[in-house]
């Protein structure tokens, strides 16, 4: 297939295009400034010139913590950028398929602790998870009225090297690395540890993506994550601390607590099951404290 790839650059965007290249497939990558979601001129002379097979929108304010910071540029980008790129791909290459990506931010926060399904209720309480909602709904539309080929995931937590220090895990794994190399006790700034979430392995996550591209979808919405939930606090105290002998305080930056955090997200990921690959969430912590240990001028943030 020729994919297009919008947001290649960016985090998930590298490795997915490393993972379709390695199945055959061939990639356009696309990026900010050449092409803005929000122009509509340019993303329509986009896809009129690649006329692709598929299309993966990446191109998102996808923190938590940066949409309540800027609702209304979540909204531009994650809900306007993806009605521009919808249209342009209605134009121009209605057979192609497209991936969404979603996010388990969209669901109502569960009063138990058991693992979310796709059909349980959507309620985001955050502006992210809001703007991911309505490009469902949009997504939704376009299938009825259109007959359009859109897949949309609800991704839950995904890291690994290269993801930035503005989401928990990287920013832990950094601070420590850096003590580490100092050799000497230190302090590292976090939020809300109380939380659970499902963490996975970014790799794991594209493998899941492209396996939606090439295979025929059942269902319209999928839920990728590992089934598996870790208390964020666990995660930092007993494996990342546990990377360095050196002694290491832990101090709460009110300026990282979120106004509100959902306590648990764990995915029920059994219509991707037969994709998941499993990478333990520990092997992925410590490729990226290996990573960030071994970069020259590690500075502690």
């Amino acid at each position: 297939m020729k994919v297009v790839i919008v947001g290649a650059s960016g985090f998930v965007g590298r490795y997915l295009a490393r993972e379709l290249e390695s199945a055959g497939h061939s990639t356009v990558k696309v990026d900010l400034p050449e092409v803005n979601l929000q122009n509509a001129g340019q993303v329509e002379a986009l896809i009129e010139s690649a006329k692709p097979d598929a299309v993966v929108n990446l191109a998102a304010i996808s923190s938590v913590g940066a949409s309540w910071k800027s609702p209304a540029d979540t909204i531009n980008v994650n809900v306007n950028g993806t009605l521009n790129l919808l249209e342009a791909i209605r134009k121009h290459a209605p057979q192609a398929k497209t991936l969404l990506i979603g996010s388990a931010e969209e669901y109502a926060i569960p009063e138990g602790r058991s693992p979310l399904k796709e059909t349980d209720p959507l309620e985001a309480s955050n502006p992210y998870g809001i703007s991911k909602i309505a490009q469902e709904n949009f997504a939704q539309l376009y299938r009825k009225k259109y007959g359009m080929k859109i897949v949309c995931t609800r991704s839950f937590n995904h890291t690994g090297v290269g993801q930035t220090t503005t989401f928990a895990l990287p920013s832990f794994v950094k601070q420590v690395a850096a003590i580490d190399k100092t050799g000497k006790p230190g302090k590292i700034l976090v939020g809300n540890l109380s939380a659970w979430r499902d963490f996975s392995d970014v790799e794991d996550v594209v493998h899941v993506y492209r396996m939606l591209l090439e295979n025929e979808n059942e269902f319209d919405i999928y839920n990728v994550g590992s089934g598996i939930a870790n208390k964020i606090e666990d995660l930092l105290k007993n494996v990342i601390l546990k990377f360095t002998p050196v002694e290491i305080e832990i101090v709460v930056d009110p300026e990282k607590v979120r106004p509100v955090e959902t306590p648990y997200l764990c995915a029920d990921n059994s219509r991707v099951k037969k994709y998941w690959k499993g990478t333990d969430i520990r092997t992925t912590l410590k490729k990226m404290f290996d990573h960030f240990r071994a970069e020259s001028g590690t500075s502690q943030e």
